[in-house]
């Protein structure tokens, strides 16, 4: 997803997406906070920071939380179904009142 929060469906649209993060030569760490699974499915909570090139060719860094859920396959591996980078924006809607969000 996007830092819109825009869903990314499709291949074309994630091969785009990709893309460009790829050509920013991007290097990530990252570390599983807390893993929930039930059955062949996994829930985790992921902390992670990407240093990147930005606009005019400057390197930035991220830091942000994702959201992963992913299925066992046959032969014991893990496939990602599903991935929200932009987990962070999960804390903010929790912290607002009832029937508000914040920004």
């Amino acid at each position: 997803m996007p830092a819109s929060g825009e869903p990314i469906v499709g291949r074309e649209h994630i091969r785009r997406v990709l893309d460009d993060l790829i050509g920013k030569a991007p290097r990530f760490e990252s570390k599983v906070q807390r893993s929930v699974i039930v059955g062949d499915i996994a829930l985790l909570y992921t902390s992670f920071k990407a240093t990147m090139r930005g606009p005019e060719g400057k390197t930035r860094e991220v830091e942000s939380r994702a959201i992963e859920i992913l299925r066992r396959q046959a032969d014991g591996s893990w496939k990602l179904i599903v991935s929200d980078p932009n987990g962070r924006q999960i804390e903010r809607l929790r912290s607002a009142p009832l029937g508000e969000t914040r920004q």
